[in-house]
């Protein structure tokens, strides 16, 4: 050998953490590392042109060992003497100069033999495996303290390979999967097709679409999955099932997954009632267009559910929780009164509570709800400390009501009101003049020569006139006037605030408009009309009468003009 190799060798040898060393062919040291040194007992110290420290070691190898373990090494020394090349002795104890036992393996072979020559010397090979064999010890304890855990687990537990054999399997997992324990251990995932498994949904599920099939094919856990179990006899167990991959990071060793999983069946089936009846109860509450609200009198807080909330365009969180958050809601018109309403209950003046509000959307405008409730709780001095209810959407209803309404006191045919709210509105805006002594206006109108439209043109023109005439009134009026469809071809109209004048001048305003109505052949139309205005203890009936009077002294004078009480 080159002196360079020889050179390498020794560095080598010195900074490596096994014992190396020689001996002769009866056990007699002729040189070894530190690390040898160490082992049996002295600080480590190199030494010798091969980096060795002769004569630093103890005794010989044989004597290191007590027992089967020296007569051990000493069959090894012999069996290399008569012509054996390497000697695996493996693991041996030794006890050290410190008086501790320390298990050693150790491996002799000859070095630099000659055919058909005797060996001269022995390489040595020494590593402490005393940690090595107390955590192997440990892990197989362990490993024996968690299958008898795994065993007694009331959850099924599977180990699978990653070729997708059961490695490991408990009782409960065989109960749950209605398989033979032994059978369960010697099983593969693809023994398992002949099991229908379900999804929450009630689907079966393919192979692949298992949670322990998804993990071993992307080595994904899985969590909390349910999973449904059909027998033969067609009843489902319910279980739940999770997954987890088990592998030692830096290496390329196959994983496991472990799967873990419980009878759910009596939980599903309980939270499946449970969901329909929130479906059921959802349903109704969706059918009713309810919302809830719960108002604590002694904290203040007042809480508006989200479906309440949503069915006005707000969010949870965009209504405050307290009680004058919702009273910003009602519109100012109904506010009040609603507040007068809530306290007559809380005092017990009355029953119940309820009352038909508007609310505010987050979009603006109002929408018709029923804001009922009642006390809940009462405190120990039987004072009201907690109340409740519901808001119930009623906008279909308060359309129904307008429509009704409109249909009792608006005329089908020209969208003026009829003659009976017109005379309810004059009762009325009487009785507020005689109270306050406001003055009332009052004008009947009769389109001229009608009859000769209806018997020219035929009815449906005469309608479209009808309809034409009550459009301009109507666009002449201001909101607190009335115009009602009085009969035939006569239109009334009620001004609260005006006088004599007032009366006239606008009667003439409408006369003037009703040029720009003509019939189908271009003849403008006209009307004759009477104005007057209420005068000190008159009643209704005889303003319309004199209004009356009027209309046809118009009619009797040439048509197309307003008449109007001269002066006395």
């Amino acid at each position: 050998m080159s002196s360079e190799f020889l050179d390498a060798l020794s560095r080598v040898t010195l900074r490596a953490s096994v014992g190396i060393g020689s001996i002769d062919v009866v056990g007699r040291w002729l040189g070894g590392n530190p690390a040898l040194r160490e082992l049996f007992g002295g600080p480590g110290k190199a030494g010798g042109a091969q980096g060795h420290d002769d004569g630093a070691l103890p005794g010989n190898l044989p004597d290191l060992f007590e027992g089967e373990h020296r007569r051990t090494v000493l069959d090894a020394l012999e069996g290399l003497r008569s012509g054996r090349r390497l000697a695996d002795v493996r693991d041996l104890e030794c006890r050290r100069p410190d008086g501790r036992i320390v298990q050693l393996r150790l491996d002799l072979s000859v070095i630099g033999e000659r055919e058909g020559a005797a060996p001269e010397a022995l390489l040595v090979l020494v590593e402490d495996i005393t940690v090595a064999n107390r955590i192997q010890r440990e892990l197989e304890t362990s490993e024996v303290r968690l299958r008898s855990v795994i065993r007694a687990m009331a959850d099924g537990v599977l180990l699978i390979g990653a070729d997708a054999s059961v490695e490991l399997a408990n009782d409960r997992a065989a109960e749950l999967l209605g398989r033979p324990l032994d059978t369960l251990r010697a099983s593969s995932l693809g023994d398992f097709n002949d099991l229908e498994f379900l999804d929450a949904e009630g689907r079966t599920l393919a192979q692949e679409e298992r949670p322990v099939a998804r993990t071993v094919l992307t080595r994904q856990p899985q969590r909390d999955v349910p999973l449904g179990l059909r027998h033969r006899d067609g009843s489902v167990r319910w279980i739940e099932i999770s997954t987890e991959v088990i592998e030692l990071q830096g290496t390329d060793q196959p994983f496991s997954v472990v799967a873990t999983f419980s009878d759910i069946t009596r939980r599903y089936n309980a939270e499946r009632q449970l969901r329909d009846r929130e479906e059921q109860l959802s349903l109704v509450i969706e059918g009713a267009k309810l919302g809830f609200w719960d108002w604590d009198l002694e904290s203040g807080e007042f809480a508006f559910s989200d479906a309440a909330a949503e069915r006005l365009g707000y969010s949870p969180d965009d209504v405050a929780p307290h009680r004058d958050a919702l009273l910003d809601l009602v519109h100012p018109d109904d506010r009040q009164a609603l507040i007068e309403r809530w306290a007559a209950h809380l005092d017990g003046s009355k029953r119940e509570f309820q009352m038909d509000v508007r609310l505010r959307r987050k979009s603006g405008g109002y929408e018709w709800r029923l804001v009922r409730g009642r006390v809940v709780r009462r405190n120990e001095n039987d004072e009201p400390s907690r109340m409740a209810g519901t808001v119930m959407d009623i906008g279909e209803r308060k359309q129904l009501e307008a429509k009704l309404q409109e249909l009792a006191t608006v005329d089908g045919l020209t969208g003026a009101f009829n003659r009976r709210y017109g005379q309810e509105r004059l009762e009325a805006e009487v009785d507020q003049s005689h109270r306050l002594g406001h003055p009332v206006g009052f004008v009947l109108l009769d389109i001229d020569h009608f009859k000769q439209v209806n018997d020219r043109f035929g009815h449906g023109v005469g309608d479209r006139v009808l309809a034409r005439v009550s459009e301009l009134l109507r666009d002449r009026v201001r909101r607190t006037d009335t115009v009602a469809r009085w009969g035939g071809e006569e239109f009334a109209m009620i001004l609260p605030g005006t006088d004599a004048d007032g009366a006239a001048g606008f009667a003439q305003t409408v006369l003037d408009g009703m040029a720009a109505i003509e019939t189908p052949d271009g003849v403008p139309l006209s009307a004759s009309l009477g104005a007057v205005s209420l005068r000190k203890d008159e009643s209704a009936t005889e303003l319309v009468r004199r209004a009356d009077r009027l209309m046809y002294r118009a009619k009797q004078s040439g048509r197309a003009r307003v008449e109007v009480e001269k002066d006395d």
